[in-house]
């Protein structure tokens, strides 16, 4: 590929519930031109959270990225812990770049780039809203780009609209997110990025690869298709679940694939993403152009045959 200058990153991430994001963030870590600098972990067991990050990242022999804790909300319990097999015995504590505090870590790194910083947010958003109220000034700073929303679909693909997963969890938080001065934002909400699924040829290079990484991902997703306890004796899935957040992540580089329109958006009482006149401006994915380009570009990318995207 040609050479492109590097894209400073920060995930926000809510990763070991759906397995997406396990997806999204070995994506992240396969393509060279972005430069990942943090994960912040959001939403209820964050350290838990934070674990699955930093095990992947010394897997990739990434320590230099910062991995951050947000608010803890819930107790340190079983559920909603689909990766539990992967790290229950990892020490997130003696991971290099570990901090309890995510929320001031992540304003301090936006603050010190020299310069602007794009942020990959593919979960519910408490601690990010949280930064953002206790330093607004850093969304100037910021290329946002999340896994947000549900515009002209809904999860059953037909017209419509539902309360997406990542807004409805917290809808204050999502208004928050929704309200703040980026220096740019878009979004793909379910209008596109509920159709990614990989299926046939595509998912058989996932399951023969020998990467290790995309071996993490069969692993992690074995462990998840059984509820967080491995069972070794699983028989091979034949496609993925849908791996919405890799599409945010693609997004951070190019638009290449998606029809986007321009809309402002609010997030009302029922968390639902309206286009209102009075809403912030998002670069607005709403269709495909080409969806089976898009999934053979995300299966060679993962499994090292990298091709420019632009």
């Amino acid at each position: 590929m040609s050479e492109m200058k590097k894209i400073p990153v920060i995930l926000q991430t809510d990763i070991g519930g759906d397995i997406d994001d396990f997806w999204a963030l070995v994506m992240i870590l396969k393509q060279p031109w972005l430069d990942l600098k943090m994960i912040l972990t959001d939403t209820g067991h964050t350290v838990y959270r934070a674990a699955i990050c930093a095990k992947l990242l010394e897997l990739a022999g990434r320590t230099d990225v910062v991995v951050g804790a947000g608010i803890v909300e819930w107790p340190d319990h079983r559920h909603g812990k689909s990766h539990f097999d992967w790290v229950k015995d990892y020490p997130v504590a003696s991971y290099p770049g570990f901090t309890a505090d995510g929320v001031n870590r992540f304003i301090e790194i936006v603050k010190a780039s020299p310069e602007p910083v794009t942020l990959i947010s593919i979960g519910p958003a408490p601690s990010l809203a949280a930064a953002l109220k206790k330093a607004p000034e850093i969304a100037s700073k910021i290329r946002f780009v999340g896994m947000f929303g549900s515009v002209y679909r809904d999860y059953s693909r037909k017209p419509g609209q539902s309360a997406e997963y990542n807004v409805l969890v917290d809808i204050p938080a999502a208004r928050t997110v929704f309200s703040a001065d980026w220096l740019s934002a878009a979004i793909t909400p379910l209008d596109t990025c509920n159709f990614v699924r990989l299926e046939g040829e595509l998912y058989r290079r996932i399951e023969e690869s020998p990467d290790k990484l995309v071996g993490a991902i069969r692993e992690v997703y074995r462990i998840w298709l059984n509820g967080g306890t491995r069972k070794d004796d699983m028989p091979a899935p034949e496609a993925s679940s849908i791996l919405f957040d890799t599409v945010a992540v693609h997004m951070a580089t190019t638009f290449k694939f998606l029809k986007m329109e321009k809309l402002n958006l609010i997030v009302d009482d029922g968390g639902f993403t309206k286009i209102d006149p009075a809403g912030k401006p998002f670069d607005t994915a709403v269709d495909w152009t080409d969806l089976p380009a898009y999934e053979e570009f995300l299966v060679d990318t993962l499994t090292k045959q990298l091709r420019n995207p632009i």
